[in-house]
């Protein structure tokens, strides 16, 4: 896995014809890409984001007949689904892997939008026909934000599966971060898409009963030879969020010692999103935040 990391650079491509997009070496030359992009497979492409304060990364899943957005970017303003088209012409649809403001930026762009149907998602949809997500739950004022109403074109039951033509993957339900989080499993080539459910920085647990439950049903989907990407990069925003099997086990353990109080936290602020929070650290730049009030003094969780 850290071998892959390495050679991610290698693979990434250049995209010329988007607006303020460029491959992973240029990122490090060049003043404010809006994306960059890196090749990880013939069919499975990351798109970071590296200027903007989240680190965020999107990725786009190409199969024979269909093209799958994992997350709609956090950019309001550049049409992320440019990116997309430059890759593959293919007819494009968008998942969210949970329906917070930094993954929804671009939904707009999208005309197909797929959603995970579970009671907490289908209570948004109004008698328009439109999903209707209300800021408290999309968290948008943050970016000064709105999401305007949307239509779903699918909505897709955990464990259900997604086929794209020659490429299948599944919808992993993985609540913790959100009610609604959700990871993409292939199977076939043995890769999870893992969204804010995990990733090499610091994780955000809107309750940590739920979170174990995820992570322990995530272990016994995955293997240690799983590739496992996550929605933000570490302290360097043009590597893309990779995860190794042993970390999501530690990470596992920990949240099972701050459940029985046996962890030791620390304070942690951000000054553009977290005001208090207590950080454990778990290893490397991974640690997990609980007890969270964002800067506009709003508690998280549920």
């Amino acid at each position: 896995m850290r071998k892959l990391m390495k050679t991610l650079a290698l693979l990434s491509i250049t995209i010329l014809s988007a607006p303020l997009v460029v491959n992973a070496e240029e990122a490090n030359e060049i003043d404010g890409p809006a994306f960059v992009v890196h090749k990880l497979t013939d069919f499975l492409y990351a798109i970071g984001e590296p200027t903007y304060y989240q680190k965020n990364y999107t990725y786009l899943l190409v199969g024979e007949k269909q093209a799958l957005m994992f997350d709609a970017g956090a950019n309001q303003k550049e049409d992320i689904t440019a990116v997309a088209m430059t890759i593959t012409d293919n007819p494009l649809s968008v998942l969210p892997s949970h329906l917070h403001f930094d993954h929804l930026g671009g939904l707009h762009n999208f005309q197909s939008v797929f959603l995970v149907d579970t009671p907490f998602t289908r209570q948004f949809k109004r008698k328009d026909g439109l999903y209707h997500v209300p800021e408290p739950v999309h968290l948008g004022n943050f970016d000064h934000m709105v999401v305007p109403p949307f239509k779903v074109a699918r909505l897709v039951r955990p464990e259900e599966t997604i086929d794209l033509g020659g490429l299948r993957v599944r919808l992993l339900s993985v609540p913790g971060h959100t009610k609604d989080e959700v990871a993409l499993y292939d199977e076939a080539h043995n890769i999870l898409l893992a969204g804010d459910h995990l990733y090499p920085s610091w994780l955000l647990a809107g309750n940590l009963k739920d979170y174990l439950s995820s992570l322990d049903a995530t272990l016994k989907v995955i293997n240690p030879k799983t590739e496992i990407y996550g929605a933000h990069a570490d302290e360097n925003p043009t590597r893309v969020p990779v995860m190794t099997y042993d970390e999501v086990v530690a990470i596992r353990d920990k949240m099972l010692q701050i459940q029985a109080g046996r962890a030791k936290g620390e304070s942690f602020s951000d000054p553009e999103l977290i005001k208090s929070s207590d950080l454990y650290k778990v290893e490397k730049g991974i640690s997990i935040l609980t007890n969270i009030h964002f800067t506009d003094g709003r508690g998280y969780g549920y």
